[in-house]
């Protein structure tokens, strides 16, 4: 009887055992498999979810970032892109005083006038009377173009060149106080008042302060456009 059962008990595992430990070992197999899958894939959502998270964390951020700073610095690019113009009307608003007190004794003219037997020329400005010796202001805020002896017809001069492109320039001055590339403010004494050039044959006890206002299309322009200079009644 035992003998019997043991050979088959053999036969079995010969024959049909062999297909039963088969299938469990694929039952295993893909157990294992499975499993391995659905770890890899819970695996990649969580790598998703955390990558969408610091997305989300990293937007939040440069949001804040915008309502406090970083949006300073794109209305500053956005100021860049945008033409000039706003800045052109600004600069236009440059306000001239008067840089000496006085009455007006030439008025504008682009008339040639007779300086001598032989030669006509356009005398450039206005005249304002003053005492010889008074301290001419600059009209405004700028820099120092040139200053020192001019043309024979203008003296010692002074060219002060303004944020909007115009230049003022004072004539007929005994003496200069700044010097090229100064940056002056309005209101500093750049000069004193002299006397008419003596290639005009005038001999003028009285002083005079020849102004001229030059734009920004280096143009000689009207002074009387920007200062308050009347002749005397």
């Amino acid at each position: 009887m035992d003998k019997n059962y043991k050979q088959k008990a053999k036969d079995f595992f010969r024959k049909e055992g062999f297909y039963i430990v088969l299938f469990i070992c694929l039952c295993i197999i893909t157990t294992v498999a499975t499993v391995a899958i659905k770890k890899a894939k819970d695996s990649q959502a969580q790598s998703k979810i955390e990558e969408a998270n610091n997305k989300e964390v990293s937007l939040n951020v440069d949001d804040k970032n915008a309502s406090s700073g970083v949006q300073g610095a794109e209305r500053v690019a956005n100021t860049e892109n945008k033409p000039a113009t706003a800045a052109v009307v600004a600069n236009n608003e440059v306000k001239f005083t008067n840089p000496i007190e006085g009455d007006l004794v030439r008025v504008y003219n682009t008339n040639p006038v007779k300086i001598s037997d032989t030669v006509l020329k356009v005398i450039n400005g206005i005249d304002i009377k003053a005492a010889v010796g008074s301290d001419v202001k600059v009209a405004a805020e700028g820099v120092v173009e040139s200053a020192g002896q001019g043309d024979v017809d203008e003296g010692v001069t002074v060219v002060i060149k303004h944020a909007n492109g115009i230049k003022t320039k004072y004539c007929y001055l005994v003496s200069n106080s700044v010097k090229q590339g100064d940056k002056v403010t309005a209101g500093a004494v750049i000069g004193k008042v002299g006397k008419v050039p003596a290639i005009f044959g005038v001999d003028e006890a009285e002083g005079r302060l020849n102004l001229q206002v030059i734009n920004a299309k280096n143009e000689q322009v009207d002074p009387l456009k920007y200062f308050s200079y009347k002749s005397k009644k």
